[in-house]
């Protein structure tokens, strides 16, 4: 599960872009929600590119732009079998750069909302993506691709978004590559070493969009 990203204009996502040759900013965004515009890296003949498209795929065959069903993560267990995401899986990966997620842990009093980093102020997020047009209108939207938790995070969610690695990342926007091989990047001991902390419970409500939602309320873990 992925339900909120945090984008924030530093080093960590400088340095991704310009690591691409991406000629290109992002403006610092927190507690970015589904259905929202995020940023999706593609790759196509021309090279590299960054498109913002709408969190929530909708498939090139849908009748109408919709959020009945929940597709905004796509499970990498059924990735290549699922009406909606084999196709994008076959030919329209992308990557989602961003600072943070972040995720929930049910407790006793209510779902508390944890910070999810890394040491370098970056993570990767693997995503699939389409195109729907009808007429005049043009829409790219996205999902981010999900796996199982490893078990040193399962204890706060049983699900993880699929994190690539600086080796991984043009495996995974190559055109030519197998899907065997595509498949073996959402082994989630791949993952890197995470940094863990709880935030603020404004985070539940994806109107606010303040630094509360990247502020630690308690102590900060590390998971391996």
């Amino acid at each position: 599960m992925c339900g909120r990203i945090n984008i924030i204009d530093d080093e960590g996502v400088r340095g991704f872009l310009d690591s691409l040759d991406l000629k290109v900013s992002l403006a610092t965004r927190y507690n970015i929600a589904p259905t929202e515009n995020i940023p999706v890296v593609t790759k196509s003949r021309d090279g590299l590119a960054l498109h913002n498209m709408r969190w929530w795929l909708t498939p090139s065959w849908a009748a109408e732009i919709s959020s009945k069903f929940s597709m905004f993560n796509a499970r990498s267990e059924t990735i290549d079998s699922s009406k909606a995401f084999r196709g994008p899986f076959q030919s329209r990966r992308g990557i989602v750069p961003v600072s943070s997620f972040i995720e929930w842990k049910s407790e006793e009093n209510g779902k508390q909302p944890y910070l999810i980093s890394t040491e370098n102020k970056f993570i990767a997020l693997a995503a699939i993506w389409d195109v729907w047009q009808r007429d005049d209108y043009y829409l790219e939207s996205c999902a981010i691709v999900t796996t199982s938790a490893k078990e040193s995070f399962s204890g706060i969610h049983n699900r993880m978004p699929v994190m690539l690695s600086e080796n991984s990342i043009s495996i995974w926007l190559e055109h030519t590559t197998k899907a065997e091989d595509l498949k073996s990047l959402f082994n989630p001991a791949l993952a890197p070493t995470l940094k863990v902390c709880t935030v603020s419970k404004v985070c539940n409500n994806a109107r606010n969009k303040d630094d509360r939602a990247v502020c630690p309320t308690g102590e900060i873990s590390l998971i391996e």
